[in-house]
């Protein structure tokens, strides 16, 4: 499976709204649509850019999911719908992490036509 480390400051992040003006960090990108949000921070704490980077990402059919994220992103996540498992990323850390998931998640055929084109598998 390809996953594509995406990072603040790059086309494929401002791409996804996760511009380094407003967030420092890093996430990864799946086929199937699916990201993973490993680090964020930001820029312009308490103005809403952080909830409404994933409210953007659910609203376009992104399947998003959280690592070890931090109480107030947890306080975020819980208006979504986000619960909680744990999953191994062994390239990156030890033994099981927590990781945020929203369940039932439906994903537009549109978002995995656009993941193959960027791919270049499409």
């Amino acid at each position: 499976m390809t996953v594509l480390r995406i990072e603040t400051g790059t086309p494929e992040g401002d791409a996804l709204g996760f511009s380094e003006d407003l967030f420092s960090g890093w996430l990864e990108m799946e086929a199937g649509n699916r990201l993973t949000l490993h680090y964020i921070i930001s820029r312009h704490r308490d103005e809403g850019n952080t909830q409404a980077l994933i409210r953007h990402w659910l609203d376009e059919g992104y399947d998003v999911s959280v690592v070890m994220p931090r109480p107030v992103m947890q306080h975020i996540l819980r208006k979504f719908g986000f619960v909680t498992s744990h999953r191994y990323f062994p390239d990156q850390y030890e033994g099981l992490v927590e990781v945020w998931y929203r369940p039932c998640v439906q994903r537009p055929a549109y978002v995995h036509e656009q993941w193959a084109a960027y791919a270049g598998t499409g």
